[in-house]
């Protein structure tokens, strides 16, 4: 049996903030990675902007909203991100369960065997792009054609937003009318893929489906190669690729291992942020904008903390109401996998140094040709992919993941206290809705035709899970309730939008309130197809240019 992620025992070098920097206050003034600072002068320091968060958007709004010398402090809840296991590619798995990762469990979800689903999630500089598996993926046009047309965020279209997703970006295949060149992030596209992902590609393409050269272009369907944030073989986290060339800026202060404990408010204007460090409790102002990056998980929490949110359920844990948001911790969305593991017939390859991650490749396709967009993204990976629960009869295996990308199942975060050491309780409800259920059945067995193709014959060997025996819907509707996993692209939960639940505007600032806004994962009104990291910079990008556009 696989041993919980979070009990694992993993050897990992100290790192820059536990020992060197033991306030965990960094002054980037200069660019000294780690010359410390008096806390106290942050707290006396008037800070244009307070943003609570250095993770995929925190990094980006600290780099954009210093380029026009505003005054921005910078909270990070975890520490320094120096740590080679982050930088490394292939060790992304060995960050789960350490100290870079917050380790979140759902609570038991009645509709999948009662299991509970770990949830990795950055905690450190960079979030979770510095422990994600580092696959670019924008999402499908009509994603963001329905933010706008559906749920009234004007300019969220994707014709609007493609900007800003060509504006951050350094492409490796150079400039066209989809992709920037020059921007912080880069983009490989070119990597020499495993034998076992090539052959699985090949057999994708026998199956009917179309082998695709760049689905963040004009068309996202079919079989591809993935982008990935790596440059010259190391991840490109947003700390990286935003954060590090802001060292250098005298406006940009960074505060790590800062827990937020609550957003100050006077009447209905956010007006600093209080936190925990090393056991000392601290203040600091803002006098423009107090912006929440802390994620779909931790920003619904923070706001509940600071008195925002449901009224009744504020009331219950014991915490005093400053504005009645109803939507606060709704709306949690989720993509899901389900693994299809098959012993290789043959010795399988070790990766090679160059190999880059154990996801080389993935498929878009459609459930209905008459969607307007795709709502399965099953992966490919040169390894078994086995959830916790199951036998491991073998590492010699590789895995065709059935994936749902538009789930119709939706849950929530709540608090269980007044403490912001109290659990939170996560419910995704995952598969709660048939609708996720049949997606998966479905695409198991697409995974299982790919299987079957000529380019597959040399290496497949035993289908491991489900198993030859499992045939039927009603079976394999079973195994997707024992087997799914997430995909790790929680959103949603302070959703943008016009209705009553909205939590943000489309201005992304928070409903009812002033100079607070929310600007991470969780304000996604719908999820797109695909990986949310990439999403989640271009909407940092656009939000530094409102914020920016507001206080000229």
């Amino acid at each position: 049996m696989m041993k919980d992620p979070k009990t694992q025992k993993l050897n990992r070098r100290s790192f820059l903030g536990r020992t060197a920097v033991a306030s965990g206050v960094l002054s980037l003034g200069g660019g000294l990675w780690g010359a410390s600072v008096n806390p106290a002068d942050a707290q006396e320091t008037d800070h244009d902007y307070v943003i609570i968060g250095a993770g995929s958007a925190g990094c980006v709004l600290a780099n954009r909203l210093t380029e026009d010398g505003a005054r921005v402090l910078l909270l990070e809840a975890g520490g320094p991100d120096a740590d080679a296991m982050i930088s490394t590619p292939m060790r992304l798995i060995e960050l789960w369960g350490t100290d870079f990762d917050w380790g979140y469990q759902t609570v038991p979800q009645e509709n999948a065997a009662n299991r509970q689903l770990y949830w990795p999630r950055g905690k450190t500089l960079g979030g979770s792009s510095s422990l994600n598996g580092m696959i670019y993926v924008r999402g499908n046009a009509s994603d963001y054609d329905a933010w706008a047309s559906d749920f009234g965020c004007e300019g969220w279209d994707y014709t609007s937003v493609l900007p800003y997703f060509r504006k951050s970006e350094d492409f490796s295949r150079g400039e066209d009318e989809y992709h920037g060149v020059g921007g912080p992030l880069h983009v490989t596209a070119d990597f020499e893929p495993h034998p076992i992902t090539r052959a699985i590609v090949d057999a994708a393409v026998e199956a009917g489906h179309p082998l695709n050269e760049d689905t963040n272009g004009a068309q996202q369907d079919g079989v591809a190669y993935v982008d990935l944030n790596t440059k010259d073989g190391q991840r490109a986290s947003t700390a990286a690729a935003f954060l590090r060339p802001a060292l250098e800026r005298e406006n940009l202060t960074l505060i790590t291992n800062a827990r937020v404990l609550d957003v100050t408010l006077d009447g209905d204007r956010a007006t600093g942020v209080r936190y925990l460090q090393d056991g000392a409790e601290r203040q600091v102002s803002a006098t423009r904008e107090v912006i929440v990056c802390g994620g779909a998980i931790e920003s619904p929490r923070i706001l509940m903390m600071s008195g925002i949110g449901p009224r009744a359920h504020l009331e219950e844990v014991g915490i005093e109401v400053r504005h009645d948001l109803p939507g606060v911790g709704q709306n949690l969305n989720d993509h899901t996998l389900c693994p299809v593991i098959y012993e290789g017939a043959q010795e399988i390859p070790a990766p090679s140094d160059m190999a880059i991650t154990v996801l080389h490749a993935h498929l878009f396709m459609r459930s209905d040709p008459s969607l307007p967009g795709p709502d399965m993204q099953p992966l490919f990976f040169h390894v078994p992919y086995y959830t916790p629960e199951m036998e491991q009869p073998t590492g010699n295996a590789f895995t065709l993941n059935a994936s749902g990308v538009q789930p119709a199942s939706t849950g929530e975060i709540r608090l269980t206290g007044p403490s912001i050491d109290d659990p939170l309780h996560i419910d995704p409800k995952v598969l709660s809705d048939s609708h996720d259920v049949d997606i998966l059945v479905k695409n198991m067995r697409q995974m299982r035709e790919i299987a079957q193709q000529p380019a597959l014959a040399e290496w497949k060997g035993r289908e491991i899970y489900p198993g030859e025996h499992v045939q039927s819907d009603e079976d394999l509707a079973a195994y997707a309730r024992t087997a799914v996993l997430s995909y790790h692209h929680q959103n949603g939960t302070c959703a943008m939008g016009t209705g009553e639940t909205a939590v943000v505007d489309p201005e992304l600032r928070v409903r009812g309130l002033q100079g607070l806004r929310v600007v991470d994962a969780s304000i996604f009104p719908r999820v797109m197809a695909g990986n949310t990291n990439a999403p989640v910079i271009m909407v940092a990008e656009k939000a530094a240019d409102m914020i920016k556009d507001a206080h000229r």
